[in-house]
């Protein structure tokens, strides 16, 4: 079981949440100062104390995740050159216990991937592995350091679902870059869990016991299939 946190409360939750069968964390990064935390967030970060106490909070979240076992892992997306500088930072600032991965940027396009070339050559990062999984939006290359030290690199690319993706009004360049990125689990108010297969879309979002009954489960599970066998081919 894992979550994606920003790590504002992650100091506080993390701890009932390894004893509720939690065992990975997924924190993202925007920002490693407050100066870089006030380009990629909204203009109430470019308060200096605010943005401070956002990147105190993560720091806190990530040293409490690592003292508790959790496998800890760091996402950080590089639009272009001028963010590599992020990765550096996260790699020296934080133990080698804590899993850095680099996302692609769909939007910003073949400037996004120099920038991740023009990372790994920087480290001296040399790929030795990697990873397909049918039916996600992307594959991930783990390049390993000079020290060690290994370094994941997830390459994005756009993914639709065969019939819901397709009628959508959201299906263009321009408001659905990504498309399907996988299904997520949701609590509402009243605590009933529900799955959702998009993040701009809750219409569609259905209760477990619904999703399972669903046509969407039939639209996710046959593009995988058909990958997975291709890949195997």
């Amino acid at each position: 079981m894992s979550v994606t946190s920003n790590g504002e409360n992650g100091a506080r939750i993390l701890p009932g949440c390894v004893q509720a069968g939690l065992q990975r964390v997924n924190f993202s990064v925007f920002g490693t100062d407050p100066g870089e935390l006030a380009e990629a967030q909204n203009a109430k970060f470019r308060r200096a104390s605010l943005a401070a106490a956002k990147i105190e909070a993560l720091d806190e979240s990530i040293r409490v995740a690592l003292d508790l076992g959790l496998m800890t892992r760091a996402n950080v997306v590089l639009p272009d050159r001028s963010h590599i500088g992020r990765v550096h930072r996260l790699l020296e600032r934080y133990s080698p216990r804590l899993s850095v991965r680099v996302l692609s940027s769909l939007a910003d396009g073949e400037e996004s991937l120099d920038a991740i070339d023009t990372l790994l050559a920087e480290l001296g990062a040399e790929p030795h592995e990697v990873h397909l999984i049918a039916g996600t939006s992307g594959f991930r290359a783990s390049c390993r350091l000079p020290n060690g030290r290994v370094l994941m690199v997830k390459h994005i690319s756009p993914l639709r679902l065969p019939e819901t993706c397709t009628g959508c009004r959201f299906n263009n360049d321009t408001d659905c870059q990504e498309g399907y990125y996988g299904v997520r689990l949701q609590r509402d108010l009243t605590g009933t869990f529900h799955v959702g297969v998009c993040i701009q879309r809750m219409d569609l979002c259905l209760p477990v016991h619904e999703f399972v009954r669903s046509g969407l489960c039939e639209q996710i599970r046959k593009p995988r299939d058909q990958e997975f066998y291709d890949l195997r081919a």
